[in-house]
């Protein structure tokens, strides 16, 4: 399972006039509060952020670990997160589950504390992305010059055999035309 926790220290915003804290300044008499509510977070250690409001007569909270997030109605892996909504106060997410993706609201403090926590959220539905542009940009940077051109010039070939190929389909050229072709193209190669 992808780890979250370094996106998470670094991009989770940190406002405890809003309600939003990150690790190492968790405050432990609020932590500990929380916790006792989410059964699945055995050690305040495992927080890595976490969103707290309290409203009349109760409150409202989300944690971050490493891998999950957790509120009062469910928890789910970050990595299963694939959008985020925001309408007003709240934050629809559509959380991958059962191999679709389903609506899960968070309602939050306020409008702002809403945007914040929107962002939080479009850096994880994103941060896959990141890393796979990340690992190509290295393997890249691994080729010298005459790999990256003989690359090119496969894909400049490829696509040429794939337009002649059409050109056949359409009897713009005999099979006898399109082999030779290809062979030559093929050859170039080499």
């Amino acid at each position: 399972m992808r780890s979250y926790r370094v996106l998470l220290l670094r991009k989770f915003p940190e406002n405890p006039t809003l309600g939003f804290y990150r690790h190492p300044k968790l405050p432990s008499s609020l932590l500990g509060r929380t916790l006792v509510r989410f059964l699945h977070v055995t050690s305040p250690a495992d927080v890595v952020a976490f969103y707290y409001q309290t409203g009349f007569l109760r409150s409202y909270e989300v944690l971050f670990t490493d891998t999950h997030v957790y509120d009062k109605e469910a928890y789910f892996p970050l990595e299963d997160i694939r959008g985020v909504q925001r309408q007003g106060r709240s934050l629809i997410l559509q959380v991958n589950q059962v191999g679709r993706a389903l609506p899960h609201r968070m309602k939050l403090g306020s409008e702002l504390a809403a945007e914040l926590m929107e962002r939080v959220f479009d850096l994880i539905v994103h941060a896959p992305k990141e890393d796979m542009i990340e690992r190509v940009m290295e393997r890249r940077a691994n080729l010298n010059l005459a790999s990256v051109q003989w690359l090119e010039l496969r894909d400049e070939v490829l696509r040429t055999i794939d337009l002649l190929h059409e050109k056949y389909q359409e009897g713009k050229l005999s099979l006898l035309e399109y082999e030779m072709l290809r062979e030559d193209l093929l050859r170039r190669l080499g």
